[in-house]
């Protein structure tokens, strides 16, 4: 019978190997779409949600860090997939936007993450992945702020 530091170190393999699985099979349907990694379609998904993200909200909301989100969103721009511009209230602040371009690139990409998502997921009930998701969700505000404490970053609250 295993320890409890056992079950807990073998979970968090068993995750990373999960997330290492997942963006190959997304990286798939990138580079159907003409992308070339799952993070350029991350962060087109998530300007095609919410327009006009900073490059600090690109940062937390993928939990990447600052200077791989920089890398990323410079080559998507370069492949005329978005476009960088200051905020015209704070210079500081760097905005960026989805061109059209961005949108075709994600569209492409619905039907193959569709799909794949449900073949991806199948093997679980609606029960369960109601309880995952609530899982995932528990855990990575956690470790949010766990990293945080040692950093001196406010400590989220969502």
């Amino acid at each position: 019978m295993e320890d409890k530091d056992t079950k807990l170190a073998n979970i968090a393999l068993d995750i990373i190997r999960v997330a290492n699985i997942l963006e190959r099979l997304g990286g798939k349907y990138a580079h159907e779409a003409d992308l070339n990694s799952v993070q350029q379609y991350m962060i087109l998904s998530l300007l095609n949600a919410e327009p006009n993200l900073s490059m600090g909200d690109l940062h937390q909301n993928t939990l990447v860090t600052k200077q791989a989100i920089t890398g990323v969103v410079d080559r998507l721009k370069k492949g005329g997939y978005l476009e960088i511009y200051k905020d015209s209230k704070d210079r500081r602040i760097t905005r960026v936007l989805l061109t059209e371009k961005g949108k075709k690139a994600l569209q492409a990409t619905r039907p193959k993450r569709i799909s794949g998502n449900q073949e991806a997921f199948s093997i679980l009930s609606e029960e369960e992945i109601s309880q995952l998701t609530g899982i995932f969700s528990k855990l990575i505000l956690h470790l949010k702020n766990i990293e945080n404490i040692g950093t001196g970053e406010d400590i989220i609250n969502d």
